[in-house]
């Protein structure tokens, strides 16, 4: 069978690694001669691209949403990884610099094979049609948002530039001369995408179709990528953050849509796909296709993982939070006990004083008949909830000098459902709180009452209340860093995590805003016309 992977983009991703990763099951292997002819190929090739996320999501992206910023630290620090914690230069032969853009990539690829190979099909429906084209540009747009993000930036020749678009097939000879975008032309083609799946996509999903994209999916994250255009380092400022408001408003006012009422039901692996829900990365415990994810796994320290993990295997276990996370939450916060742990029971009996997340460990009934080697679990991956909204909308409203009582709304909204969980619903949160009673003491209806105007002397402490509620209600959600770039605040912060936070001297460099580029994925393979980012060296 003759891969039609040699074709695409993907050459300077996935073989310039010397791997091929591709899953020979994959019907986005099959020849355009075997495939893509009917509405039932098209539908099984849009979920193989669902199934390219999952390789997104299941790697270590969270190195550089969560490790990189003050929430956690690497339990195991090494020289690759330190630069990643400690924001010294991070090195671009490091693979997961490499892998994280690779795993991209390879989704956009099979996006852009669905939008080339859509009208060749023969279609008994119109609207499915529609909805193929909306599923595939939304996976291409969410995937160009993380590489927008993360390697998105100035560059050595003093200019603000984005990744080389690939919107269609290409031999590998091509791809190899295409230099990069502006910033600019990268999300301008975001929103495009952003702006027909909006208009192509139905607006629910149910059935064996619950958790695929809709229209509402579309627009939330159309909003959250205004947000970022206003920010930095595109700086588009105030009428970016009036048209965030303008797409948030109808996601916020959808009645289908509400927040789980308990913080502690919201991470239950029977709870998926729950009214809170916008952007969720399915994924389901399976032995025998491996579609389950690893995340817990990469939450713990190891040697929690090695008391914890109930195969016996660690995984790949190496995250710790950070003192002046654990410090963000409100005396009495229930968020702080659902999403990490003080310490744990070792096999002699005896706790362990270590603190580790745990916000995506199974105690609420699920089946774990499943797990293997604590690497194939079941819950699903929050990719965009409700609650990101909510705040997203706040600061938006305070940013474009817009309603500042609605800002304060839905802020408060947030820390009502936090002050009102109640922790009973996880049993093993009374278990670890009896044995660690100083960990969270306090009563949440007094200290997560809700805020008042007149709380904040200027706007300026309007934004830090929002972005300390996005802290501490989005911990190891992969978030934080890269709200602290585009507000520009990830200088002082990380400054002043590096006085506060054991283990850390933190220097900062502009350099450290964005990401290098891969030496191994593209410029080993393009040399001379790949211009590297600011602070990096040249190849």
């Amino acid at each position: 069978m003759k891969k039609i992977v040699s074709f695409f983009i993907v050459a300077l991703c996935a073989l310039a690694c010397g791997k091929d990763k591709l899953d020979l099951n994959d019907p986005a292997n099959f020849t355009p001669q075997q495939f893509y002819k009917t509405q039932s190929d098209m539908d099984i090739a849009v979920i193989g691209a669902y199934g390219r996320l999952r390789d997104v999501y299941n790697g270590f992206f969270y190195y550089w949403g969560e490790i990189r910023s003050d929430n956690t630290s690497f339990f195991n620090p090494t020289v690759d990884r330190n630069s990643v914690n400690m924001l010294v230069p991070v090195q671009v032969t490091y693979v997961e610099v490499n892998n994280f853009w690779n795993n991209l990539y390879l989704a956009i690829v099979a996006a852009n094979t669905i939008l080339e190979r859509v009208d060749g099909a023969t279609y008994t429906s119109d609207a499915v049609k529609a909805q193929h084209i909306g599923e595939a540009k939304l996976i291409r747009a969410l995937c160009y948002f993380y590489l927008a993000r993360t390697y998105g930036g100035y560059a050595l020749n003093g200019n603000l530039l984005g990744v080389p678009l690939v919107t269609k097939s290409i031999i590998a000879d091509a791809a190899r001369k295409m230099p990069r975008n502006s910033l600019d032309d990268t999300y301008s083609l975001i929103v495009d995408d952003l702006t027909d799946a909006k208009a192509k996509l139905p607006p629910s999903m149910s059935g064996a179709n619950t958790g695929r994209f809709t229209s509402v999916s579309a627009q939330a994250l159309l909003g959250k990528v205004y947000m970022f255009m206003a920010g930095y380092p595109l700086n588009k400022g105030q009428a970016y953050y009036a048209k965030a408001v303008a797409e948030f408003q109808p996601v916020i006012d959808n009645p289908a849509l509400s927040l789980v009422p308990s913080y502690v039901k919201l991470f239950d692996s029977n709870n998926k796909n729950s009214s809170e829900a916008i952007i969720e990365i399915q994924f389901k415990a399976d032995l025998t296709n491996k579609t389950g994810n690893a995340f817990q796994s990469k939450m713990l320290t190891s040697s929690a993982a090695a008391a914890l993990v109930p195969a016996g295997d660690a995984g790949t276990a190496d995250n710790k939070p950070n003192i002046s996370m654990l410090n963000a939450y409100a005396a009495g916060d229930p968020r702080k006990s659902v999403t990490f742990r003080p310490g744990y029971k070792q096999s002699s009996g005896k706790y362990k004083n270590e603190a580790y997340g745990h916000k995506y460990w199974q105690q609420l009934g699920a089946d774990k008949s499943n797990v293997d080697n604590y690497l194939n679990w079941d819950c699903n991956w929050k990719e965009l909830r409700l609650a990101e909204v909510y705040l997203l909308y706040a600061e938006a409203q305070v940013r474009s000098g817009g309603d500042r009582n609605a800002a304060l709304t839905y802020l408060n909204k947030i820390r009502q459902r936090a002050r009102t969980t109640n922790k009973a619903d996880d049993p093993t949160i009374a278990t670890i709180e009896t044995q660690y009673p100083t960990w969270n003491t306090g009563d949440p209806s007094v200290t997560l009452m809700d805020y008042q105007l007149t709380d904040f002397a200027s706007d300026d402490d309007f934004l830090l209340a929002i972005e300390n509620e996005s802290r501490v209600e989005f911990a190891l959600e992969d978030k934080r860093w890269y709200d602290l770039v585009r507000t520009q605040r990830a200088p002082a912060v990380m400054t002043a995590s590096s006085l506060t936070d054991e283990n850390t001297t933190i220097t900062w460099d502009d350099r450290d805003y964005a990401l290098p580029m891969p030496q191994n994925a593209m410029i080993n393979a393009n040399p001379g016309v790949i211009i590297q980012n600011k602070g990096y060296t040249q190849l």
